[in-house]
């Protein structure tokens, strides 16, 4: 967030986290998601007329799994995670999303109840489209369907890497990776290494890679031993990002995120 000022700040809010923003604000914030960033001027005006904007409080939900998927959102700003939760009550995280980001649209794609719980981890506004005018914008301009194409194979991609690490590889190479994939994403350099800007408990460190926070303090609490990492106010900086990297199967990343 940088402590920039939310272009819906000086709007007017209504009940359940709406905001009004200008024609203006919307298209500036559309341009800013990947699948909306090659359109025209005309374009982006169209599709910011039939959206509008919604705020997220810290831990608000925006839906839950098995709700009717009629909207897609698209983040403007903040971070939210997707998860699911077991009978027994524990959760896994498929995903972090950010600012650019789409949510929603397999549910809308398939007209399909929604496949995961998403909540907010920061306060997050996002542009929120219905699906007639979704899909309606998709069939006038196939290069932004070819985009989505692209972004719902990635998200496949990212699934079946989930699954094969929580079955195969031991709690310290997925964490390793976990926490290389968010440095890339999140990083941030600091005097002593790079800050992955990212405030989550150990509880939710835990969903992430599919273990209990219990195994999560124990081993964070070993790297800090070994030198690897700190944890300062919630937020967990990586000392030797080289050595974490090449922990996690991933050597010659790190000079992309090291501290200079």
């Amino acid at each position: 967030m940088g402590g920039e000022r939310p272009l819906w700040a000086s709007s007017s809010l209504y009940a359940g986290g709406v905001a009004t923003i200008s024609q203006e604000a919307k298209r500036e914030l559309l341009a800013r998601a990947p699948l909306f960033s090659r359109l025209s001027p005309g374009q982006l005006d169209e599709m910011a007329a039939s959206a509008r904007i919604r705020r997220l409080a810290v831990k608000q939900e925006l839906f839950h799994k098995g709700d009717e998927g009629s909207q897609v959102y698209a983040v403007a700003s903040g971070r939210l995670k997707a998860f699911t939760t077991s009978s027994e009550g524990d959760d896994v995280v498929f995903d972090i999303i950010g600012p650019g980001e789409l949510i929603g649209e397999i549910a809308l794609l398939g007209g399909t109840p929604r496949t995961a719980t998403v909540t907010a981890l920061e306060p997050c506004e996002l542009l929120v489209i219905d699906r007639r005018e979704f899909l309606a914008f998709l069939e006038r301009n196939p290069d932004a369907a070819v985009e989505l194409l692209r972004v719902l194979a990635v998200r496949i991609k990212h699934l079946s890497e989930l699954v094969e690490d929580t079955l195969f590889l031991n709690l310290p190479l997925r964490l390793a990776k976990k926490l290389t994939a968010l440095c890339r994403i999140y990083g941030q350099p600091t005097a002593d290494g790079v800050r992955v800007d990212l405030k989550l408990s150990q509880e939710e460190w835990g969903d992430l890679v599919g273990t209990t926070r219990e195994s999560i303090n124990k081993q964070l609490r070993q790297w800090t031993q070994e030198g690897f990492l700190r944890v300062d106010g919630g937020y967990i900086v990586i000392l030797r990002p080289d050595a974490l990297e090449e922990l996690a199967g991933e050597p010659g990343v790190a000079p992309r995120i090291r501290a200079h």
